[in-house]
């Protein structure tokens, strides 16, 4: 009995001491908190057993698959919409348990998408959803998503309707035919005129300057200088259908497509009133992980700066107020040195916490009356663990039942437990 007790003992001085390593670990180990598996979709489906869950399968490009687990508690790094095709960077907690199944699965903390390119088509389309220009033709399938310009689905007639297309392939014949991803309606059913020309003009630049009349905070002008360095201002209202939630600035590149049946008066720069606006997503690099007092992220790969210029905010959006040291962050970055840290100023920080609630004065008391019964349950544990080794003669008629404890100990090996008790300030 008592060579049984020392075994427990043991196991329970070896569940310390590799808790200890662990922390230890924790501190100096200079491996990510997280890691990421980038693929493309090839099924979404929402979870049998959590309405608020949601599994996109994505397949790498060595062939390798893995289930991505979306919650409401998943951060998107930008609004794009996970579609069948889309190519999907899923971050999640490299030290969470995990199910040793295939493919595995992962509890995305942070996700990032970045949908194909896509074709884009305005245009007025007839009864045979031809453009007006002849150039495409449209098949609506199952997968073809129909909607108004404020997202809701459109189950009516397309015909005669200026609409924005959104496709991938196409057939080379004319009009060449395509089975669309999206389709916007834009109007109502109007007469079509017979002079064979597009409904619409388009025009794409760089942002170079955005004004917003002082009288009119409805409206924004855009100017854009194309590659040739030709201008043209563009005014964006409340009723400029924009394709992305991309947000628009100084140097976004920016499509603006106008009405082309408009008369205008020849000036220059050309100024029109944008009905459709495409913003190109910038490319920017990524990097989630922890970050210590000194903004060095664990795997000791990135220092950030915090700049004048960097947004910093919680993960709903509100201002974070300080500086995001000995958390998990999201930082969105383009440039940084050749260094080892390499060093950026930022363009975007998330905090990957929820805003913070002010504490009131009973909510500290409740802590302390929870802290002060924790310790309380701590001193009895202990004086029932010194009355159980003093009276070990006692308690053999019980071995099995100890026996039958110290195999569920040594099989389940959850000391999470503990690794929360001594990681604790």
């Amino acid at each position: 009995m008592k060579k049984l007790l020392s075994l427990m003992l043991t196991i329970i001085i070896v569940s310390l001491s590799a808790t200890s390593v662990f922390a230890v670990e924790k501190s100096t180990d200079k491996r990510s908190h997280f890691n990421s598996f980038t693929g493309t979709v090839k099924e979404i489906r929402k979870s049998e057993n959590d309405a608020d869950s949601t599994y996109v399968l994505l397949e790498n490009k060595e062939g390798s698959e893995a289930y991505l687990i979306l919650n409401k508690d998943t951060y998107f790094i930008n609004d794009e919409e996970i579609i069948i095709g889309s190519e999907v960077t899923g971050y999640y907690d490299a030290n969470s348990m995990m199910i040793m199944i295939y493919p595995p699965q992962y509890v995305a903390v942070v996700v990032m998408v970045s949908n194909k390119k896509q074709n884009i088509k305005v245009d007025l389309f007839d009864k045979n959803l031809i453009s007006a220009d002849n150039s495409l033709m449209l098949n609506i399938n199952q997968d073809t998503k129909v909607v108004l310009k404020n997202g809701k689905d459109y189950k009516g007639d397309l015909t005669n309707r200026k609409l924005a297309v959104f496709y991938g392939a196409s057939t080379r014949s004319i009009p060449a035919q395509t089975n669309p991803d999206k389709v916007v309606v834009l109007s109502d059913q109007i007469v079509p005129d017979t002079d064979g020309n597009s409904y619409y003009g388009s025009f794409t630049g760089t942002v170079t300057k955005m004004t917003t009349p002082k009288n009119d905070k409805g409206r924004t002008q855009l100017t854009l200088k194309d590659k040739d360095g030709l201008e043209a201002l563009f005014t964006i209202t409340k009723d400029t259908y924009q394709t992305n939630r991309e947000k628009i600035s100084v140097g976004s590149v920016v499509t603006g497509y106008y009405d082309a049946k408009v008369f205008r008066i020849m000036i220059y720069p050309a100024q029109y009133e944008a009905e459709v606006v495409d913003v190109e997503i910038a490319k920017h690099n990524v990097k989630v992980d922890y970050f210590d007092n000194k903004l060095i992220s664990a795997d000791n790969m990135l220092t950030i700066k915090i700049g004048n210029n960097t947004e910093l905010i919680y993960m709903d959006g509100s201002m974070y107020k300080g500086k995001p040291v000995k958390t998990n962050l999201v930082v969105i970055y383009d440039k940084s040195t050749r260094s080892i840290p390499a060093q950026t100023e930022p363009i975007k920080v998330i905090v990957l916490e929820q805003k913070n609630k002010k504490v009131d004065a009973k909510d500290t008391e409740v802590k302390d009356k929870g802290n002060a019964n924790w310790k309380g349950k701590l001193d009895e544990w202990m004086k029932l663990t010194d009355e159980l080794f003093n009276n070990m003669d006692e308690i053999s008629e019980y071995k099995d039942e100890i026996y039958k404890y110290i195999w569920k100990l040594m099989n389940k090996r959850d000391y999470s437990w503990l690794r929360w008790f001594l990681d604790r300030d």
